[in-house]
């Protein structure tokens, strides 16, 4: 069950105790970038070796609008073409980074994927759909340009944690064209697909529910929403490129890989998310993790479960995007 406070993932992240202080608005959370992206970039010591890392990759042509996204592009050893991984960062819509998901992206490039880590624009400076159109751009982006970094344009996944979870499971519908209207700065004309594999880790998949049931999410569970979708944001929480367990085109989704721990406040919107895939026909693969919190898939150091779990979702991606002949 989940544990009464966030303090618990936070000090497993940090590696010490730590005493959690909620934001009291909305103007505040900007502010909070710095230390918290901080304690996840110190998760980078001892990073995996790889074949190469290609830094602040811009995917917008100078002059194109919004600076974002930009890309950290980890390529293995060998000659390719490999599976490609657009990994997503978390940080409840308004922080986090590509840097403090390195090594976890770098681990994910050992197992013999291309994997793109990208910043994407981050609230409450760049509300919805903001954040989203970044994600829909840098996978048309990928399916053009990856072949240049040894990744195979017609087997690429997605995957991220938390609010990148969310990402994940908007973006994977919108990608053929599902965006609804809303996305205009998401590059419609070429680069659709339909991917291989999604794997949202720990996701805010239903943010309804993270209202009625915000466990030790009370208090800032609203602040998050408001600052991604506005201060009038009732209307927009049942969207389906909001949340993602009321979208019409489950049915069109490729295979999802779904994975929580069973200590975390997000549990259920994993669980309820699985009900709707299995619903829709949708091959569904649900993983509940024994003894773990939010972010677990960063501390093979402190979980047993934790690199298990790495290794399952792996291996569910290679079988997911097998060599081509």
């Amino acid at each position: 069950m989940p544990h009464k406070s966030s303090a618990n993932w936070r000090a497993q992240i940090a590696g010490r105790p730590v005493e959690y202080t909620r934001p009291t608005s909305v103007d505040q959370l900007p502010g909070r970038r710095r230390g918290g992206q901080k304690v996840f970039e110190d998760l980078n010591v001892e990073l995996p070796p790889i074949g190469q890392i290609h830094e602040h990759v811009t995917m917008r042509p100078a002059g194109a609008g919004r600076g974002t996204p930009t890309a950290e592009i980890y390529v293995p050893d060998g000659p390719g073409p490999f599976p490609v991984l657009l990994h997503i960062h978390g940080g409840g819509w308004f922080t986090g980074s590509a840097l403090g998901e390195r090594k976890l992206g770098m681990q994910f490039c050992t197992q013999g994927f291309v994997v793109v880590n990208i910043d994407y624009a981050l609230a409450p400076e760049n509300p919805f759909p903001a954040g989203l159109e970044d994600c829909v751009y840098a996978a048309r982006w990928i399916r053009r340009h990856i072949a240049q970094y040894k990744g195979d344009p017609g087997r690429i996944a997605i995957g991220g944690g938390s609010a990148g979870g969310n990402l994940t499971m908007c973006t994977a519908p919108a990608l053929p064209g599902g965006g609804d209207g809303l996305l205009g700065r998401a590059d419609p004309a070429g680069g659709e697909g339909r991917f291989s594999g999604a794997g949202p880790q720990f996701g805010v998949l239903d943010v309804p529910r993270w209202l009625m049931e915000p466990h030790y999410y009370a208090g800032v569970s609203e602040m998050y929403i408001m600052s991604y979708l506005g201060a009038n944001f009732s209307d927009r929480i049942r969207h389906p490129l909001v949340s993602p367990v009321y979208s019409g085109r489950l049915n069109t989704l490729c295979p999802v890989y779904v994975s929580c721990g069973d200590e975390d406040a997000l549990l259920s919107h994993s669980l309820a998310l699985t009900e709707k895939l299995t619903l829709a026909d949708v091959p569904t693969t649900l993983s509940v993790v024994e003894g773990c919190d939010h972010e677990f898939l960063k501390l093979w150091h402190l979980l047993p479960n934790a690199e298990p779990e790495f290794r399952r979702i792996c291996g569910w991606l290679h079988a997911k995007m097998p060599a081509r002949a």
